[in-house]
């Protein structure tokens, strides 16, 4: 069978998944294959689909709270993936995804698949299921669960490299997009995933807190960014009093907010190494298992860590940040896993 009679699936569950498949997507389009792509509504993951111009169709649903809930939502996602792709016509060639439901549905469907991950401490029984783990070089001594190890492989960089390393950042265009002033310290902020199955909710206690300490710094300005509608209402009520931050109130791409920030402050991971890959300082208040990669990033000097009370006057007593070297490029990253996933494609045509 060619390659014209099969496709390439790929499904984006989470908002940072739209970013750093984007480019791998593109090159199998540039390649000449048919790569169809589902989302789960969750976050803003359809909403940052648009608007980098990936047609998505929306599958299952998002948001779940409670071990049963997330269990229950993930298999039932599976159950409605796979009868989509049953309905989609012909058979893919191949899944690519960071997707724990895709990742299941494949394994139903004998569909070969490639994951990407990049937190060992995500659950990844049904991740492996597929034929390959692509994970960061710098995790390649973390502690990986056996199966994942053995499906494990490498390439260098972060995942934010993927994208960013050819990210058209304009920092002064950006800036003045936000009509950030020439004296401005401007702090880019986004708070704890509530929802996801690592979420702590210290992670949040510590992030306001980080907020009100830089709003209460001349010259400081703090755009904090929600995950969704409910989480900007919550932070309007908590933050809405202070002249110095503001909500940003619409989906655009984080790439270049980070690049405008002097500061990143998150409560999560991918705006960090974000921050990292481009050289801007950051402040994580994540307060989940240690993720290797920020651990790294500490030892570093790009990540200050803001989990307990010490560590939150540390940062009131320590001068603003200044920019470290940006973390990259790693062009060979995208391009080895490109390969590998071109590579399986016409593995499975010649089959």
């Amino acid at each position: 069978m060619s390659v014209a009679h099969r496709w390439v699936w790929a499904d984006l569950e989470n908002t940072p998944h739209v970013l750093f498949l984007e480019p791998i997507l593109r090159r199998l389009q540039a390649g000449g294959l048919d790569v169809r792509v589902t989302a789960k509504p969750q976050a803003q993951t359809l909403a940052l689909a648009r608007l980098r111009g990936i047609e998505a169709t929306p599958v299952g649903g998002g948001d779940f709270r409670g071990l049963a809930q997330k269990l229950a939502g993930g298999v039932g996602r599976a159950l409605h993936l796979a009868r989509w792709v049953r309905a989609g016509g012909g058979r893919p060639a191949l899944l690519v995804s960071s997707s724990r439901s895709a990742a299941l549905s494949a394994w139903l469907l004998r569909v070969p698949s490639v994951a990407l991950l990049d937190y060992e401490h995500v659950h990844q029984a049904t991740i492996a299921l597929s034929d390959v783990i692509w994970f960061p070089d710098v995790l390649r001594n973390a502690a990986l669960p056996p199966k994942s190890r053995r499906l494990a492989r490498f390439y260098a960089g972060l995942k934010e490299n993927l994208y960013l390393d050819d990210w058209p950042v304009d920092r002064a265009a950006e800036r003045a997009a936000l009509a950030v002033g020439d004296g401005e310290y401007l702090v880019v902020a986004r708070p704890a995933a509530d929802s996801a199955h690592y979420a702590h909710a210290d992670s949040s206690r510590f992030w306001l807190e980080a907020v009100r300490l830089l709003a209460g710094r001349e010259g400081v300005r703090v755009i904090a960014v929600a995950r969704n509608d409910a989480q900007r209402a919550e932070l309007r009520a908590q933050l809405g009093h202070l002249p110095r931050v503001a909500l940003l109130e619409k989906v655009v791409n984080g790439p270049g907010l980070v690049a405008a920030a002097d500061l990143v402050l998150g409560g999560g991971g991918t705006m960090n190494r974000e921050a990292a890959v481009l050289g801007v300082p950051a402040w994580s208040t994540f307060c989940g298992p240690m993720p290797h990669i920020d651990a790294v990033l500490h030892r570093e000097g790009r990540l200050r860590w803001i989990r307990s009370e010490a560590e939150l006057e540390d940062a009131r007593r320590a001068p603003l940040p200044g920019r470290p070297a940006a973390r990259g490029p790693f062009r060979e990253g995208l391009a080895a896993i490109a390969a590998d996933v071109e590579a399986r494609v016409a593995a499975v045509a010649r089959g």
